[in-house]
């Protein structure tokens, strides 16, 4: 280190890319406090760093960051990227007085509920002199080391999307894109992805056809997405195009189908909380291997095991009404539910025909659930929707699942009635499943003649009757009905008329109809003495005198 001019120079920092880093020091709730001779020297890297903000914003960001310096660095950087984008083409900054909208830049910073956001003015000329050290703290150090890792890494991956796209220009400039056999868009080659037979597909469709396939259908299997190839894709290419968490779910459907395809008699779920172990066949008790759960439940009826010593999973399933009823209601629920005949995957309608495909690879009829092959199996007739066939008893290709699952219910709790009413005969009338819905009392509009016809004759009028003591009771009587009537209560309701002096006597009208149309041509000296009659028009002063 050596004095030039009043500033203190640094060749390289080669003494910090020795080793690798391995923590993130990106994540601000993980970094801990450091000691000020480290906060002092990151602060003079920053000001090297970035020479056209004030040391103020510098310390202030620095300060808010827990005193780190590449969380610091990486906040600083971003909010000039994104000044950059937002300003002219050319890139250049614009800091005169003149231009105020390009002087300042604004810091944002949020991890979680933290948050912290400042306007950073640039300075009028950049920093001249910095301080630098030769040796640096131990953690100051690290954290340079960790950012520069970070800085190669991101500078390779824009220059990887920047010649991906440079060749993607070139493949649509000569016309040598290549279409998707799923979406049918236009690709460039290193864009695409292939099965084991090279059927060509764009890496997002294998990402969302994996999703679909690992999260919802549950298979483990996934098999090329071109109609006919039975190929499926290799593992070369499913670990260079899939995302971490649907290339271990996928891994893990594997190990479950294999496993359970090696030792089909001998696994067994917990059914308080599915977690599977192996089980010998002989042995009924099952002890849940999970530490969260450690119950014990028969192998078979799934009951605990307290009410199962000593008897048998029929004694126990039959020893009251109540076990009974839970059985049949647990069936009911169950009727929803299709389970393959291959492999006992539990599948739900929502929509479609009724040609179910189980991830196995079997297909099964969703109304008789028996295991089939094509579309032979259901009805070929014309026939209107939801008619029956008046030529076979095939099954329907097309029903509503709600309409199918009704009926199932509704044949289980007439069984379960049944079971019960055999049972006891004071059990007769009880209903085995939830309890019907109440009718809602719709009010349907009165169809005849009206109450009071305009023409009808208003009733006669009501006795009244002498009654000691109060006059209504608890309640008043229902006012009288009839036209009149009604009157009579309106006018009694309705608040009296305000009081209006009376008129002074005004002098009778003139029907003279004489003067009713007075020549026009009509010259008299004195207007005023015309006798008109009252309702003629203005009073005559208004009139013009000839």
């Amino acid at each position: 280190m050596s004095n030039i001019r009043g500033s203190w120079y640094l060749c390289s920092h080669s003494c910090c890319g020795s080793f690798q880093v391995t923590e993130d020091l990106f994540d601000y709730s993980k970094l801990g406090t450091v000691g000020p001779e480290a906060v002092m020297q990151a602060a003079d890297l920053l000001m090297a760093d970035f020479r056209m903000l004030s040391c103020q914003d510098i310390k202030w960001a620095l300060n808010a960051l827990k005193g780190h310096y590449a969380i610091t660095r990486k906040a600083l950087s971003e909010a000039l990227k994104k000044w950059q984008d937002s300003g002219d083409p050319s890139g250049k900054r614009r800091r005169s007085r003149a231009s105020s909208e390009r002087c300042y830049v604004d810091f944002h910073f949020e991890h979680g509920s933290v948050k912290f956001d400042k306007r950073m003015f640039f300075l009028e000329n950049d920093r001249r002199y910095c301080r630098v050290y030769s040796n640096l703290e131990a953690s100051v150090r690290k954290e340079l080391t960790f950012y520069q890792q970070k800085a190669k890494e991101w500078a390779e991956h824009e220059d990887f999307l920047l010649a991906l796209q440079v060749n993607e220009d070139e493949y649509k400039k000569d016309g040598q894109l290549i279409e998707c056999g799923c979406c049918f868009g236009e690709f460039a080659f290193e864009k695409m992805t292939q099965c084991s037979d090279g059927h060509l597909f764009c890496k997002e469709c294998l990402v969302k056809y994996a999703q679909e396939a690992v999260f919802g259908s549950g298979k483990s299997e996934l098999s090329c997405m071109e109609g006919g190839c039975p190929c499926s894709y290799p593992v070369c290419e499913l670990e260079k195009v899939l995302p971490e968490n649907i290339l271990c779910k996928y891994y893990e459907r594997q190990a479950e189908e294999a496993v359970a395809a090696t030792c089909a008699d001998e696994l067994v779920r917990c059914p308080f909380c599915n977690f599977p172990a192996l089980l010998d066949k002989d042995m009924s008790l099952f002890s849940c291997p999970n530490p969260r759960c450690r119950k014990e439940s028969c192998r078979k009826c799934h009951v605990p095991w307290k009410q199962h010593v000593g008897k048998t999973c029929e004694q126990v399933l039959e020893r009251d009404e109540i076990r009974m009823r839970v059985l049949f209601e647990e069936r009911m629920t169950a009727a929803r539910v299709r389970k393959c005949v291959k492999c006992g995957t539990g599948l739900v309608k929502s929509e479609g025909c009724n040609r179910m495909s189980c991830r196995c690879g079997s297909f099964m009829c969703y109304l008789c659930r028996e295991p089939i092959s094509g579309y032979n199996h259901f009805c070929q007739h014309a026939r209107s929707p939801g008619a029956p066939c008046r030529h076979c008893r095939k099954c329907s290709l097309w029903t509503d699942p709600t309409q199918d699952d009704e009926r199932i219910i509704q044949e289980i709790q007439k069984e379960g009635e049944a079971e019960l009413n055999k049972k006891s005969a004071d059990n007769s009338g009880k209903r085995v499943g939830p309890p019907p819905e109440p009718i809602a009392n719709s009010k349907k509009p009165r169809v005849g003649p009206p109450e009071n016809p305009p023409n009808a004759n208003p009733p006669a009028p009501p006795q009244q009757q002498a009654v000691q003591g109060a006059p209504f009771g608890r309640y008043p009587p229902a006012p009288p009905q009839g036209r009149m009537y009604q009157q009579v209560i309106m006018a009694r309701l309705l608040p009296p008329a305000p009081y209006v002096p009376p008129l002074q006597h005004l002098p009778p009208l003139n029907h003279n109809n004489n003067h009713h149309n007075p020549p026009v041509n009509h010259h008299h000296h004195n207007m005023d003495v015309m006798d008109l009659p009252m309702h003629y028009g203005p009073p005559h002063r208004y009139y013009r005198r000839f």
